[in-house]
Formats: structure tokens, sequence, C-alpha cells
């Protein structure tokens, strides 16, 4: 073999090495990317976990849940998009381009939720601001003028979740002072409004009121006859 030949091979050689070297990497991250998708996919699934989902991401896992966004439940998709809004601006910017895909697979999505959610991040995924007129406040804000305007009985300001709560704040001082029960703790702060024992021992009496009744007016038939 002349020394030409000698110098092709060994380029040959090489090529091929790095070739394989190339392709053991990219083999590597696409398994990196995929364990990436689904850590973030078993975050997202819990509730109020789009902020620290979204810390997972980066322009190569963005990359790669475009393809699959819309192969997603509906649920999926629509905290998917709840994610994008606690991006970095600088995440943001660098991966517009792949985030606007995504925009686009929503916006024509035949869910609801992920379409209004694909309108109100538009926006901000361009310039980093919420444009809040996408959302329907109109009717609220006009009942609440309605309101403020017209002050009759007919209207009133409903009451506190205190108020309407199986336990009342108003009340629990007083059921602690007449059980003589302290007051020690968080757990121990509030009491329900209706005594379940009380309560037991009332439906129990009207049963025993109505089986008499039932005895009687039987006693009575049996002696007519």
């Amino acid at each position: 073999m002349t020394e030409k030949e000698q110098n092709v091979k060994a380029v040959v050689s090489e090529i091929a090495s790095r070739r394989g070297v190339a392709d053991m990497t990219t083999d590597e991250s696409l398994r990196q990317l995929s364990d990436q998708y689904v850590e973030y996919l078993k975050l997202i699934k819990d509730n109020w976990s789009s902020c620290h989902a979204s810390k997972m991401l980066n322009v190569e896992l963005v990359q790669y849940i475009v393809p699959r966004f819309r192969q997603l439940s509906a649920p999926l998709r629509v905290r998917i998009l709840t994610s994008f809004f606690y991006l970095k601006d600088t995440l943001r910017v660098e991966a517009q381009d792949n985030l606007m895909e995504v925009l686009g697979f929503a916006e024509t999505d035949a869910n609801e939720w992920v379409r209004k959610m694909g309108q109100l991040l538009r926006p901000f995924i361009l310039n980093g601001m919420i444009d809040l007129r996408l959302i329907d406040t109109e009717t609220a804000f006009r009942i609440i003028t309605f309101l403020d305007e017209h002050k009759d009985s007919t209207y009133y300001e409903k009451e506190g979740l205190d108020s309407v709560h199986i336990c009342s704040v108003k009340e629990s001082d007083g059921s602690v002072a007449s059980n003589g029960i302290q007051n020690d703790d968080e757990y121990t702060q509030y009491y329900p409004r209706v005594n379940f024992d009380k309560l037991g021992d009332t439906i129990l009496k009207r049963a025993v009121n109505r089986r008499d009744a039932y005895a009687q007016r039987r006693s009575l038939s049996i002696t007519e006859i």
C-alpha cells in the first residue's frame, strides 16, 4: 500500500470514528431530553406546579415539546401553556420561534381552554406582557358598577367564608366558654355550628316517637276488630 493510500485510509477511519462518536452523542442527548420531558410532565401533573415545572425548561426541551404537544391530553396542554408564563425573559426570547409554534397549535385546538390560554400567551411570548383585554372582564365590571350605583335592599354584600362555613367564628367563643374548652391551637379554634351529639339524640327521639305512634295506631285497629 502506497503512502497516499495509507493517508486516505487514515482520514476515512478518522471521519468514521468521529461520526460514530457524534451518533453516540446524539443518542445520549435524545435520551437525556426524553428523561427531562418525562420529569417535566410528572411535575406538571400536580396542582399548582407550573412554576416549578417551568424551571426545567430550556431551548432543547421546548423544541422537544413542539411535535409532541398535540399528542397530550387537554389538561396537560393547558398546564404546559401555563408553565410558559413563568419563563425567564432570556429563554422566552431565545425559544420564541418554538414557543410560537406551540401557540399556533393551541390557538386552533378543539378545546376551548387550550385556545384561550394560547390567545393569552401570544402577547406575552412576543413582548413579555399579558393583554387582559383578551379576558371577558367587561361583564364583571358592569355588574360591580350596577351594584354600587343601585344600593337598595334587594342587593346586599355577601358575608365572608367564615359565616357560610360549617364552623362559625362568631359562635366559637360562646361554645368554648360554655363547654369549658381551652382554645389552645388553631385546630380547636372553631367548633361545629350544630352539636352532632344533640343532632343524633333528636333523630333518635323522632324515630322512637314515630315507632310509638305506629304501635299505638296498630293496637287501636286490633281492638276495633
